[in-house]
């Protein structure tokens, strides 16, 4: 069964994708199980930095973190991507601020299926967190939904 905050950052998601008629995601314990890790690795690094594709082949990635918040961390990050949409106008990838909407685009991915966070602190309590999404999104030129 999922943690709380996992079925809330699920639903999250999930919410939002009903109001574009999209299908729900479904969580994924590997895709979770890798967003940790590479969680981790983030902690340890102390900055937000993409993976390389090679990294996680096949597999879209939204990253966040912050600091002296006590909100679930999972929950808190699935909110800020989706809290994107204010800044997406319906452009195609790639056209607009794309750094400002990504994050909600790629939650909101029609053909990505599955999905799974995860998250670490580090030594000065901030946190970092880790969303996988399979098959991935945000290819060039195309729109969500």
């Amino acid at each position: 069964a999922l943690s709380s905050d996992q079925q809330k950052a699920l639903d999250v998601h999930n919410n939002k994708r009903k109001t574009k008629g999209l299908k729900p995601l479904v969580w994924d314990a590997q895709l979770a199980k890798n967003a940790e890790e590479y969680a981790k690795h983030l902690a340890q690094i102390g900055k937000l930095e993409h993976s390389s594709g090679d990294q996680r082949p096949d597999q879209g990635e939204n990253l966040a973190s912050a600091s002296g918040f006590n909100t679930p961390p999972l929950t808190m990050a699935a909110n800020m991507w989706i809290d994107e949409e204010k800044n997406y106008h319906n452009e195609p990838i790639g056209q607009g601020n794309f750094g400002s909407y990504g994050h909600y685009t790629q939650c909101m991915w029609k053909s990505t299926t599955k999905v799974g966070l995860g998250s670490a602190k580090d030594a000065k309590g901030s946190v970092y967190v880790v969303g996988r999404y399979s098959p991935p999104g945000n290819f060039l030129g195309q729109k969500p939904y």
